[in-house]
């Protein structure tokens, strides 16, 4: 039973690390400064913007799991003002 205990103790030391790696990542890109001042009153500012939003045969897969299709030839156009 000690050798059973060791050994799967070894496969979460692997996912603790990799959970580690990923936390750090987070908060790097949380810690990251915006170069956009929100205070800044400097600039153009558009009255009325109305926009689209077209996506056009958009195929996308995950680069660890390539055999499984998230998207495939998607095709979708959310029009100004329309709630999706």
């Amino acid at each position: 039973m000690a050798a059973v205990a060791i050994a799967q103790s070894g496969f979460m030391a692997v996912g603790a690390s990799k959970a580690k790696s990923s936390v750090a990542s987070i908060f790097a890109i949380l810690d990251q400064k915006s170069k956009i001042d929100p205070n800044d009153e400097t600039g153009m500012t558009l009255e009325d913007v109305k926009g689209d939003i077209e996506f056009h045969h958009v195929t996308f897969k995950y680069p660890t799991r390539p055999d499984v299709h998230i998207f495939k030839d998607l095709s979708l156009t959310i029009h100004s003002g329309q709630v999706t």
